[in-house]
């Protein structure tokens, strides 16, 4: 027999005794049916993520971004599907949870990054959110809800769909609602992603395990999102006999892992020092604003605020502060959202035009002057700080004024004005406050609730 005939019969005999791992058996998992095409995902997933980067706050740390961006990419490598564009950021929250919007944007908290003991471990919780963007999980999802609403149509516009079925950034949203045979996909391609990747699955299983034993708040969403799998571990170690065995040469710990979790404790707690350190005068500051929203929905208006805040409802308003936002019964820190009805007709002085002789007779202009005036008149110190600004509210025109005033707190503050008027003339307003030196780290949350605002009238 000549030689090479003679190695090709002893690498196949060696194949078929199991010497060589078993190539080419790897489970071959198929998205679930889809009335949306991969560019749809993106586009819905880019819609879900302009919405959600409204209500969160992202960790603003290069060296934090660049690490998960990295990392992510190299496991995107090995993703099964359509090349989407994915995108990975942190959110700086220190509950653990992961998500992942369709088309590729994908979100993993400070809090999950710290949960995690190594890299493959981190490594692993990523790589099931890229699988969900892999199988096309989230679009699949909303496919099956749109047919079980009565349509029958093969295509569908997203904005069509994300209407009638009212989706838009939340946590128990239609995209992110996964089913179990779902998740046992997305261990099944993350083990090969993973494997691919050189990184052991198994420590997949290791962080969700340590996620489970958490029984702690910080836990809860991930848990919510991801249903537990009693036979997740089985599922993942009989993926990877699939593979061949564990390679001999897996990928170890990372010292760029553990940096990047010393800086974003370091974050976390330069955040704390700077929004809870003693103020100017004297007293604590008000609880710094969760970035987890939650939602309220009054008569009339809904709109998203910080979790650790608290909304009253008076008659005529609605108050949304922290705990500490009150001084003798005064808001010092959080925003009012009220009405207003402008007199008709009515074209007094414009306390926020460039001129003195100006006079703006528009109407959502002349309510807003309105308005001030009144303010005004129990507010003797309130006075205009800045010319209108241009913005929208719920697809509606507004005005945004920045007013000054007395602090309870002693010192100046910001009141921060923003006005929609109504089909019906009545002037919905919305008013932030906090001591003029503190504003600055408030605007965000105050920027959140407005962009949130929808009006039910």
């Amino acid at each position: 027999m000549p030689k090479i005939l003679t190695k090709t019969a002893l690498v196949l005999a060696l194949v078929s005794m199991g010497v060589f791992p078993a190539l080419g058996q790897r489970t071959n998992p198929r998205p679930a049916w889809n009335l949306f095409s991969p560019q749809q995902d993106t586009e819905m997933g880019r819609a879900l993520a302009d919405d959600a980067e409204r209500t969160i706050q992202l960790v603003d740390d290069h060296n934090a971004n660049v690490y998960i961006d990295a990392l992510g990419k190299q496991l995107v490598a090995h993703a099964p599907g359509t090349r989407f564009s994915y995108q990975f950021k942190i959110v700086n929250d220190d509950a653990v949870n992961a998500w992942a919007l369709p088309g590729g944007y994908i979100y993993v908290t400070r809090g999950l990054i710290n949960a995690a003991e190594s890299e493959p471990q981190l490594a692993g919780a990523i790589a099931h959110e890229i699988a969900h963007v892999a199988m096309r999980h989230g679009t699949a999802e909303v496919s099956q809800e749109y047919r079980n609403r009565g349509s029958n149509s093969n295509r569908v516009s997203v904005n069509d769909a994300m209407n009638t079925l009212n989706i838009r950034f939340e946590r128990d949203a239609i995209p992110l609602k996964y089913s179990r045979d779902e998740e046992r996909q997305a261990d099944v391609v993350a083990t090969q992603i993973m494997y691919d990747t050189g990184f052991d699955p198994m420590q997949m299983t290791q962080m969700f395990q340590r996620i489970t034993d958490d029984r702690s708040y910080r836990s809860g969403d991930f848990s919510n999102a991801h249903p537990d799998l009693s036979n997740r571990t089985a599922n993942v170690r009989a993926e990877l006999r699939n593979l061949g065995g564990l390679r001999r040469n897996v990928r170890g710990d990372s010292p760029d892992f553990h940096s990047v979790k010393d800086r974003l404790v370091a974050f976390n707690n330069d955040n704390y020092n700077n929004n809870n350190s003693p103020s100017v005068y004297g007293r604590d500051r008000a609880d710094v604003p969760s970035s987890r929203m939650v939602l309220y929905t009054g008569r009339d208006v809904e709109f998203r605020y910080p979790d650790n805040w608290r909304v009253s409802e008076e008659t005529d308003s609605i108050s949304v502060a922290p705990e500490q936002g009150y001084i003798n019964g005064m808001l010092a820190y959080g925003m009012t959202v009220a009405s207003f009805d402008p007199q008709r007709n009515s074209y007094g002085r414009n306390s926020f035009s460039n001129s003195p002789n100006r006079v703006d007779t528009t109407t959502l202009s002349n309510a807003t002057n309105q308005l001030i005036d009144q303010l005004q008149q129990s507010n003797p110190n309130l006075r205009v700080l800045r010319d209108t600004e241009r913005r929208r509210v719920d697809g509606a025109q507004a005005m945004v004024v920045r007013l000054s005033n007395d602090s309870p707190l002693g010192g100046a503050e910001t009141d921060w004005l923003v006005t929609v008027l109504r089909p019906n003339g009545m002037l919905r307003y919305f008013v932030a406050v906090a001591p003029d030196n503190e504003f600055n780290r408030y605007q965000q949350t105050f920027e959140q609730i407005i962009s949130s605002a929808h009006f039910l009238d």
